[in-house]
């Protein structure tokens, strides 16, 4: 039963990132194409510094949602979980509301420490803030209630309007402006169904009440806040530095690869849909969990960073063009990214037993290495050198990652979870090399992938029938 329950997330889950991602990668690749380099970079640039922000209006308020009303339904007390939302929702809306205020505030200060016509674009961001840190609320509460049927409604709804209006707006000669407010009407738009469907769902939320552990949640609260921050700027920080350092043309260059590799990732990443699922184990089933999470990120994530590599050029021309094809090599460094899935997992484990603090410290480090990197790489290499320190520091973040999981938890993947991947990727690149063509490189490079893991028992016919019997739900 907890196998299909895992199953039937991931697929929402898989779903809900499959829209988004190409969504997303279609808004890009047109506003890249039409914008051109300047201005598409001048949008990334606004992008990168809201999402700054919007971590300050968060707080690791959406993590303390989804983690203690999971805790209250799983022992069937839903006063609590009314109590625990209606706390969380009153701190949440007052942090984004004033967060929104000093982005607005800020705008013009901004624009002349970046020497960059940033202003109006963050002013109109400033809204979308608001409406998009709400919605990642509902979204948190749903996901507390093992539900992610609204992670694949809201991206199929925000998906839909981003690129309705952004199509829209832009070829009517809105141009930049018009890319703006698409995002801001995209997210509208999104709340508004988010809290149709949570009120409908689980009204009992919304008339429970119960006081709460305020100090417990706090410290929950401190802990993933912290992390939150760190997580968001070491995301962001390649764009933001690029961007002061650089020109906007240039953000632009990243933007188009790394949008990609982002793209990408989405769609093999697992742990977002454990959380909930690993509240609920204890001791040897967590670590029978966390094992066939892993290996069968590792069979996902390992070939996709090599494939990407592999075909990034053509990849590149296809999107955006001739115009981009400066961010050639960062994207082919960048494609290393695409094995992050797999130490996301370990994040899951340590939110759902209410240890946060154990991500902390790994990713405060890395950030902080990450930023140092950027500030000695960029002026020297340019992008190419923001690319090196971004996935030098999540390498770093990763081994500490593995590192503290086994102590804290006696947790250990297995070698071989990544040996075997790692043999068949490396020999499926040489092989993928011959082909110009994505049409046959492609489709040659999965066969060769699959038919040699099978071979070195990467995957075994125990697994296709473990997938097999789950995905009956």
């Amino acid at each position: 039963m907890l196998a299909r329950t895992v199953m039937k997330n991931v697929i929402y889950n898989s779903s809900s990132l499959l829209i988004a991602n190409l969504t997303g990668l279609i808004v890009v690749i047109f506003l890249a194409r039409t914008l051109k380099p300047e201005l598409f970079g001048i949008y990334t640039l606004s992008l990168s510094i809201i999402y700054i922000f919007s971590i300050f209006a968060d707080l690791g308020i959406n993590s303390a949602i989804t983690r203690y009303i999971a805790d209250a339904v799983a022992k069937n007390d839903y006063n609590l979980a009314g109590g625990y939302f209606r706390f969380l929702f009153k701190f949440k809306l007052s942090l984004t509301l004033a967060i929104s205020a000093i982005v607005a505030v800020s705008a013009n200060f901004l624009s002349q420490i970046f020497d960059k016509p940033i202003m109006l674009p963050l002013l109109l961001l400033s809204t979308f803030l608001v409406f998009s840190s709400m919605n990642s609320l509902f979204l948190g509460i749903a996901n507390a209630m093992n539900d992610f049927r609204l992670n694949l409604l809201s991206n199929m709804i925000s998906g839909a309007t981003k690129l309705f209006f952004t199509f829209l707006l832009v070829l009517i000669g809105l141009s930049l402006l018009g890319a703006l407010l698409a995002i801001v009407f995209s997210a509208v738009l999104t709340l508004v169904f988010a809290v149709y469907y949570v009120l409908k769902r689980y009204q009992s939320l919304f008339v429970a009440k119960r006081s709460v552990e305020k100090s417990r949640v706090l410290r929950f609260v401190a802990f993933t806040a912290v992390l939150s921050v760190t997580w968001v700027v070491f995301a962001n920080v390649d764009i933001v530095m690029i961007g002061y350092f650089l020109r906007a043309e240039d953000v632009a260059f990243y933007r188009a690869g790394f949008s990609i590799v982002s793209a990408i990732a989405g769609l093999i990443s697992i742990p977002a849909v454990l959380l909930p699922v690993f509240v609920k184990l204890e001791d040897e089933d967590l670590s029978k969990a966390f094992s066939r999470a892993f290996k069968y990120s590792s069979a996902l994530c390992i070939p996709s960073a090599f494939g990407v590599a592999t075909i990034a050029k053509n990849l590149l021309l296809l999107a955006y063009g001739v115009d981009y094809i400066q961010g050639l090599n960062a994207m082919r460094i960048l494609s290393l990214l695409l094995i992050s899935p797999i130490f996301g997992i370990y994040g899951a484990i340590f939110s759902s037993k209410e240890k946060p603090e154990l991500n902390f410290y790994p990713l405060t480090f890395s950030m902080g290495l990450n930023v140092a990197l950027n500030w000695i790489l960029i002026p020297i290499y340019g992008i190419d050198g923001a690319a090196i320190a971004t996935v030098f520091s999540n390498v770093v973040f990763w081994i500490l990652l593995a590192v503290i999981c086994a102590r804290e938890f006696a947790i250990f993947p297995k070698l071989e979870f990544i040996a075997k991947p790692l043999f068949c990727a490396i020999v499926m690149g040489f092989v993928a090399m011959n082909f110009d063509s994505m049409l046959f490189s492609i489709p040659i490079s999965i066969l060769v992938y699959s038919a040699l893991m099978f071979l070195v028992k990467g995957i075994t016919k125990e697994d296709v029938a473990f997938i097999r019997a789950i995905a009956r739900v």
